[in-house]
């Protein structure tokens, strides 16, 4: 006799590698019209049908001609005492095994004939057999009949019934108990095809089970974290280099690393202005620095007391602002705003105030650097105690210039590359690297990931309506929390159709930074409300960049847009586990022609 494997899984218990060898045999052994069904389980009632109870089997057989049969497994060397009790090692088996396997056989039938699609008063052939595939029946040799009156030694399956080497001998076991139970009663008749599909729909079949998106998400958050502390290298480096321009693609982990190179400057006692372009951005650094985030790889963890002091986190904008303000260089503001103000006023009133206020900084990190014009940055050296002495870092990603080109490179710091995308799952990545036309190439360190979705619909209401599925699958199907979530329009919240609905079935779009008609309200970063545990964040790509949420909805994106592949790389990279892009057929083609 072959004798039978016993590792598979450390964790497999003696029982369980018994049932898979047995399985295996009479698969191996036996012509598809038999069926061979493993381990199932189902809820059955009672024989007076007044209760239910869960039945099992470890393996059922199912012919259309020879009928259905039970086989109870049972692992080790099996013995029957002299008291009549049955023992598989030194484990008593109550009950007997030939007895759990009829149990099981007449919960299955009854089971069967409950079946909404069961044929009236159907009474298939059905029997029970065990399996004993560690012992030798010959072993017992004339004492055989010492197992009991109620033993039929055709019933069982020993290790040389089951000998991977003759599995003709296998198939004339099978057959043989088929025939002893088909004999025991006249009114018993074969199951016929639709008695073995029957059996099959009940036992096999095929449902596609999938992980819900929130499961994904919360394991993908996981690894998130664990790669992005994988970045601490990059701080080592930085600390022999007092000026650097640090060069990453989306998801490379600039903005963690900006936010930890402040903390770490703080906490060695330098007075630090953390500084970037977007307000959103700035409330949310804002935000960590406050809790006091765990560092990098143990770092400057929980910025107590002065050392949080030592940070200030603001937008170039809001800087200017309030510097301008404090030294009296801030002029009228017009309403409405005009573009200069952004552009050149405000940059002036700065250089203004530096002359009056000095330099007030001992080290500056800068964020989003791509969005700086050259003179802001000369400007923002200026702020420091030690101009062009002071540490000075710059983050950036020349694939996410979509104000302005990126200047960051002529600013003569020392240069240092990321390249390992911490952020985006796989399928996220490789759409991203489409559009980044080919700067700062990053190769992904996560593997898992759902392929993203791409949702054609005409502008307006089939948009709309697109929005309206999509969010109510994330949340209802996917369990996905509103949190979690972010809808971006490619364009500004005024001319949002998304945003004037903001309705959509259950769930909300929600800004605190924009009024009804998608206006900026012009709030601070810390004057803006907290986000509604029940709503949906919706804002622009622009916006957003720099931030990032578990799954992005990207919509309202325009064929002609000249930025429009960086919008795409932008938006798309936000996500760190799924993407969906409810786009018009026309960027769903271009979309298209980029991964051809």
């Amino acid at each position: 006799m072959a004798s039978m494997s016993r590792a598979h899984g450390a964790d497999e218990t003696e029982g369980e590698r018994a049932e898979r060898e047995v399985r295996k045999r009479l698969r191996a052994a036996l012509p598809p019209e038999y069926r061979v069904f493993p381990n199932v389980h189902w809820l059955g009632r009672t024989a007076d049908h007044r209760g239910i109870r869960d039945g099992e089997a470890d393996v059922v057989i199912a012919h259309p001609d020879l009928g259905f049969l039970v086989i109870e497994v049972k692992a080790g060397e099996i013995a029957r005492d002299e008291h009549g009790r049955w023992w598989a090692g030194h484990h008593q088996l109550d009950p007997s095994p030939f007895q759990q396997a009829s149990l099981n056989m007449h919960a299955l039938l009854r089971k069967l004939r409950d079946l909404p699609d069961a044929p009236a008063a159907w009474n298939p052939i059905t029997g029970h057999a065990v399996a004993f595939p560690d012992v030798d029946l010959a072993s017992a040799g004339n004492r055989l009949r010492l197992l009991g009156l109620d033993v039929n030694p055709d019933l069982i399956f020993d290790g040389a019934r089951l000998d991977e080497a003759d599995p003709a001998a296998t198939r004339r076991a099978v057959d043989r108990a088929f025939d002893l139970w088909a004999g025991e009663s006249a009114h018993l008749r074969p199951p016929g095809q639709h008695g073995v599909d029957l059996l099959a729909a009940f036992f096999d079949e095929p449902v596609r089970l999938r992980s819900l998106l929130r499961s994904e998400i919360e394991s993908g958050e996981r690894e998130v974290a664990d790669l992005t502390r994988q970045q601490h290298h990059v701080l080592r480096d930085l600390r022999r280099q007092r000026r650097a321009e640090i060069r990453g693609g989306a998801g490379t982990g600039k903005t963690m690393l900006a936010l930890e190179k402040a903390r770490r400057l703080a906490a060695e006692g330098f007075q630090t202005l953390l500084v970037c372009f977007n307000q959103p951005l700035a409330r949310m650094l804002a935000e960590e620095v406050v809790a006091g985030a765990p560092a990098l790889g143990g770092g400057a963890a929980g910025l107590a007391g002065g050392a949080a002091a030592r940070i200030h986190v603001s937008t170039f904008h809001q800087l200017c602002e309030d510097l301008a303000r404090e030294a009296g260089t801030l002029p009228a503001r017009p309403e409405p705003l005009p573009q200069a103000w952004w552009n050149d006023t405000l940059s002036a009133a700065l250089l203004e105030a530096i002359g009056k206020v000095g330099g007030r900084y001992q080290a500056i990190v800068v964020d989003e650097g791509q969005d700086f014009e050259a003179d802001w940055l000369t400007a923002l050296d200026l702020l420091l105690v030690d101009s062009k002495v002071d540490p000075f870092y710059v983050f950036h990603d020349p694939a996410q210039s979509l104000y302005r080109p990126d200047v960051v490179d002529q600013l003569g710091l020392n240069p240092s590359d990321l390249d390992l995308n911490c952020r985006n799952a796989q399928p996220i990545h490789a759409l991203v690297q489409r559009f980044s036309n080919g700067e700062l190439a990053a190769d992904a360190l996560r593997t898992d990931g759902r392929a993203p979705e791409i949702i054609t619909a005409a502008p307006g209401a089939e948009t709309i309506e697109a929005l309206r599925v999509v969010l109510h699958r994330l949340r209802r199907d996917e369990g996905v929390r509103p949190w979690e979530i972010a809808v971006l329009t490619g364009g500004s919240l005024e001319k949002s159709d998304a945003w004037r609905h903001r309705q959509f079935g259950n769930e909300v779009l929600w800004n605190g930074q924009v009024d009804d008609a998608g206006r900026p309200t012009g709030l601070a970063a810390d004057q803006v409300p907290a986000q509604p545990d029940d709503a949906i964040l919706c804002d622009s790509i622009r916006r957003f960049k720099g931030l990032e949420r578990p799954v992005i909805v990207l919509t309202e994106l325009r064929a002609d847009d000249k930025y429009m592949d960086r919008l795409l790389y932008v938006g798309i990279s936000r996500a760190r586990q799924h993407v969906v892009l409810v786009v018009t057929p026309e960027v769903a083609q271009h979309l298209g022609k980029i991964g051809s």
